[in-house]
């Protein structure tokens, strides 16, 4: 089955002009899109309709990572993937031109963290992507899925924009 990752072009647009804002300490920044799903017989497609934004004082000064998200920034996350009703994916940009690349840091705290988000959406999709200037990365963790599944993103609508066909890393 096919795992799609659909934003607008207004969407995106907005989230990559927000990470790329500088932090007082933080090497990047990093969001939430928040989801809806809808399932086809050939594909899971997660519709991207906002944005929950990390906010400047959920980050945690950690010189090992380019961003560190503390306890407070998660329970917030966690509290709207609750109130909404939403699968989140979590986002961050690699600011270059070309396939990026999860970090080892990104592979493993993204396991631990993803699922963490069905203790409140259980029966919800929920993922990560990492964008890079024309392309991105995806992994989505599907419940009953022993292994996140790849992940490919569309951006929708004006300008006409690639459609990145990516496997996870």
């Amino acid at each position: 089955m096919r795992t799609i990752l659909k934003l607008t072009a207004t969407l995106y647009d907005d989230l990559v002009q927000r990470l790329r804002e500088p932090h007082d300490f933080a090497a990047e920044r990093v969001a939430f899109l928040k989801c809806r799903p809808a399932l086809s017989a050939t594909s899971l497609l997660l519709l991207a309709g906002g944005v929950h934004q990390v906010e400047d004082g959920d980050y945690v000064d950690d010189p090992s990572a380019g961003a560190t998200i503390g306890r407070s920034g998660f329970r917030k996350a966690l509290q709207t993937a609750y109130t909404e009703v939403v699968s989140m994916v979590h986002v961050h940009l690699h600011e270059h031109r070309g396939r990026p690349g999860f970090s080892r840091t990104d592979i493993r705290e993204n396991a631990l963290f993803v699922p963490d988000f069905w203790n409140v959406q259980p029966s919800l999709p929920h993922g990560a992507v990492v964008f890079s200037f024309d392309s991105a990365v995806g992994q989505c963790w599907i419940p009953g899925s022993p292994t996140p599944a790849r992940m490919e993103v569309a951006i929708v609508g004006s300008p006409m924009r690639c459609t990145w066909k990516v496997a996870h890393d």
